[in-house]
């Protein structure tokens, strides 16, 4: 995303343009909205993109380190969440394995990635949510 005022990239929790200071306007999905099938369903992607909300956050603010790079962070928190937006269809494979990535790189965002996961209000799958409880209990 780009400043509609001096063109500068912007980083992607951005409020104000780094560069000119411009109030940054954006939808706060992170979810695409082409996965979404009818009201139910985007109801539920909202919640998944407000659980994940602290994930991308944390992202934001971490400094640049010269062994994992931030688009790559936030990749990874894309698509654990759009395997979970896919309910009982989600592959707990690929998410554990995702999980494991976060657990070597950024073992911070696999502790907030797992409290999302693991809410009493997440409303995960049940396959998910014993694929996340396996990273639950690994000592950071």
């Amino acid at each position: 995303m780009v400043c509609k005022n001096c063109k500068m990239e912007l980083p992607v929790y951005a409020s104000y343009c780094p560069s000119c200071g411009m109030k940054v306007h954006k939808p706060p999905l992170h979810h695409d909205i082409d996965t979404t099938k009818g009201p139910q369903h985007e109801a539920h992607a909202r919640h998944v993109d407000w659980l994940f909300e602290p994930v991308y956050r944390e992202i934001e603010r971490r400094l640049d380190e010269p062994n994992v790079d931030k688009p790559e962070l936030f990749d990874t928190a894309h698509r654990i969440e759009a395997e979970v937006l896919k309910g009982n269809a989600a592959n707990p494979q690929k998410i554990s394995r995702w999980l494991r990535f976060y657990q070597e790189v950024a073992p911070d965002l696999l502790a907030l990635t797992v409290a999302a996961l693991l809410g009493t209000d997440s409303d995960v799958s049940p396959a998910v949510r014993s694929a996340v409880l396996e990273h639950a209990a690994l000592p950071a």
